[in-house]
């Protein structure tokens, strides 16, 4: 599979081997009649690619080792921040600053060395999206930005492949399964177009209790391992809503568009080609001005203010709508907590015609 400079690594049954080495015990779920043994031989051959090893990530990679599953592979380019630790806990404080897909490898190794890992540490975009959806049974999406669901969404129409979506805001989650079948919609069934990331917070705008993705993780877990399992209760034409304020939940039904007959979708004939001269990499903000490019630092007010930066401030939605105020002299590079926000704008100012840059990474890539 093409995966151009993305480092890849695979662990496959590490550790002791021998009358000393320790083995998977899956006693408990095999005296389910669901399962038994045929069902944990199904799991030891089935293949789970998983989108993001944070707070969706985290619980889904923890249930799928535990539960057996032969292959995981997890694709994640993120490094550790001390940010992420209260919902993501296979990693401890003295990871900070490391790689995510390592970290993750070695949590899986430690919980099930029978497991095989496939660790990539690379963005989940357009180059390869197809390969590797088509190279697993079943792909979950743990990513916290619409681009990135959608982009999954439809390489899983693509290739005929099963996708387990997940969303988190504040205290409140949602849940679609989608299956190359007739009672399945996809993302773009419900919602055509995806949502501008940085219109509806994420994570890093909106604040989060970690137990909320902890336990939409969970359910999503649970869902791959039905589906593997052929078990029954897989959200066929459904989205689950659910609240943690009160632990209410519900279901909504969510059917295939009319004009859409499965396996095929009528909205989806490719992956929306990215433009791969949006982002540009900088050092640091003084580096950004002996090049003479104007940043324009696009987190909101309450942001701006825990963390000031050099650059001028003016928020996401104000510059969107009202791009007359980008100086018109200078290259302009859009700069946000993470990256994720300023390519979103960017590319929605390049739709308009407004050539912008976006600083890959965002601030937590530049020198302070």
């Amino acid at each position: 599979m093409p995966m151009g400079s993305a480092q890849r690594s695979t662990l496959t049954h590490p550790g002791k081997h021998g009358a000393d080495a320790l083995l998977p015990d899956y006693s408990r779920q095999r005296l389910l009649k669901e399962i038994g043994t045929h069902g944990q031989e199904l799991l030891a051959r089935s293949r789970v690619l998983i989108v993001g090893a944070g707070g969706l990530g985290s619980p889904v990679l923890q249930y799928l080792a535990g539960a057996g599953v032969g292959t995981l592979g997890l694709i994640d380019a993120d490094i550790l921040d001390a940010s992420n630790l209260h919902r993501q806990p296979i990693y401890a404080l003295q990871d900070v600053g490391r790689r995510k897909v390592e970290l993750a490898r070695a949590a899986v190794q430690a919980i099930n060395p029978a497991v095989r890992i496939d660790a990539i540490d690379a963005r989940f975009d357009a180059g390869n999206a197809l390969a590797l959806v088509a190279d697993y049974d079943i792909t979950v999406d743990c990513t916290d930005n619409f681009r990135a669901k959608y982009l999954i969404n439809d390489a899983a129409v693509l290739t005929q492949r099963p996708a387990v979506f997940a969303s988190v805001y504040q205290y409140e989650g949602q849940l679609q399964v989608y299956k190359p079948q007739q009672a399945h919609a996809c993302l773009r069934c419900i919602w055509p177009e995806a949502t501008l990331d940085g219109l509806v917070g994420n994570c890093a705008e909106a604040g989060v209790l970690g137990p909320v993705p902890g336990a939409v993780g969970s359910l999503q877990a649970l869902l791959t391992l039905k589906i593997l399992l052929q078990m029954a209760g897989q959200l066929a034409g459904e989205l689950l809503l659910l609240d943690f304020t009160n632990f209410s939940n519900t279901k909504i039904k969510a059917a295939r568009r009319p004009e859409c007959a499965a396996p095929g979708c009528a909205h989806i004939r490719a992956l929306e080609a990215q433009d791969a001269a949006i982002e540009i990499s900088l050092q640091s903000l003084a580096a950004a001005a002996q090049q003479g490019l104007t940043v324009i630092d696009i987190r909101t007010a309450k942001e701006y203010a825990a963390q000031p930066t050099a650059a001028r401030h003016l928020p996401m939605a104000e510059l969107l709508a009202n791009p007359a105020l980008l100086p018109a002299d200078a290259p302009v590079a859009l700069l946000c907590a993470s990256g994720k926000r300023s390519g979103a704008a960017a590319r929605e100012l390049r739709k308009r015609g407004i050539i912008v840059h976006s600083v890959a990474g965002g601030l937590a890539n530049l020198e302070h």
